[in-house]
């Protein structure tokens, strides 16, 4: 199930128990409501950035390597197309194999680095989503939030669960701000 669909799915649950369990309109327009929204708070967070750049060398070790695969089986079609002509044909035969050999290899790390670095952003950005949801909760309730939604425009074409939400209550940068300090080991 896609992210957002859980997003949505929690949000809808979160609105119909409170119907359910007797908060009427009246009451429910006493409490506040806020929004967050967690790829922000990904993207702009310490512990974001750093997840960023830990994936970004990563991805440049991944990078190299996969080029040096492919220098090596351009290196390898080229000398097959110089000398294919006067190798006899075992030998021929020897290095279409090696070169199918080395094709096959390097698309199997294409796919396989690729699936690994999918997995390595999700399980980071998982982390931080993991580690914000206390936060969240702890200051709604400081500030007498009755409800927060994640407002994640761009995250799919309907903008997110939440179709309109004034900026004005975005918690947003205050929850992005509580995460460094925990993170840098400051109080809240």
């Amino acid at each position: 199930m896609k992210r957002q669909d859980i997003i949505a799915k929690v949000t809808l649950g979160a609105l119909v128990a409170m119907f359910a369990l007797g908060v009427g309109m009246a009451e429910a327009a006493d409490g506040k409501v806020a929004t967050v929204r967690m790829q922000v708070i990904i993207n702009e967070s310490v512990a974001g950035k750093a997840a960023v750049g830990q994936l970004k060398v990563r991805m440049e070790a991944e990078g190299k390597k996969m080029q040096d695969m492919q220098n090596e089986l351009k290196k390898l079609e080229s000398e097959f197309g110089q000398q294919k002509m006067i190798w006899r044909p075992e030998v021929v035969e020897e290095k279409e194999f090696e070169m199918y050999r080395l094709q096959r290899d390097l698309e199997n790390y294409q796919k396989d680095s690729s699936a690994m670095l999918r997995r390595a952003q999700g399980m980071a950005s998982q982390k931080i989503i993991n580690d914000v949801q206390g936060i969240i909760s702890d200051y709604a309730k400081q500030k007498n939030i009755a409800l927060v939604l994640e407002n994640s425009k761009g995250l799919s074409p309907a903008g997110g669960v939440v179709a309109f939400a004034d900026d004005s209550v975005d918690i947003t940068q205050d929850i992005i701000k509580i995460y460094d300090q925990q993170q840098s080991g400051g109080k809240k």
